[in-house]
């Protein structure tokens, strides 16, 4: 696998994490565990290679390429109400502030792997992956 949840979250798999948001009697909560279960699976399927750590905050999903909680967020996942939302941090050279991010958001998952391949390329996160 090559989506691991940062070892400082060890409690959980990102998995389990969103499986208990899944379950909940909360209508949005079930809905976001769902989806977000999706994309960390459809994740998992098309990045074999490439290392992606993961943090949770709230229900955010938070993409680095170092499992070091004060690495950099190169990527952040959101879903809810049937919606993939994605942010990337703007390289440094290239921001128009400090912390600049690009957001964007699709109701289709392959569309959302689509434009996490970009994020990640556009963030220069993973300069190495030859999965993107």
């Amino acid at each position: 696998m090559s989506l691991k949840r940062n070892t400082d979250q060890k409690s959980k798999t990102l998995i389990q994490f969103y499986d208990e948001a899944k379950n909940s009697d909360n209508q949005f909560s079930s809905n976001l565990g769902e989806l977000m279960i999706n994309w960390i699976k459809e994740i998992d399927s098309e990045f074999k290679t490439t290392e992606i750590w993961g943090l949770t905050s709230h229900y955010h999903l938070i993409l680095q390429n170092e499992n070091d909680y004060t690495s950099p967020n190169y990527v952040v996942l959101i879903a809810g109400h049937d919606e993939y939302h994605l942010e990337y941090l703007i390289p440094e050279s290239s921001q128009p502030w400090e912390n600049a991010y690009v957001k964007g958001a699709t109701k289709s998952l392959e569309e959302a792997m689509k434009m996490l391949k970009t994020a990640m390329r556009e963030s220069r996160g993973w300069i190495d992956s030859n999965e993107l």
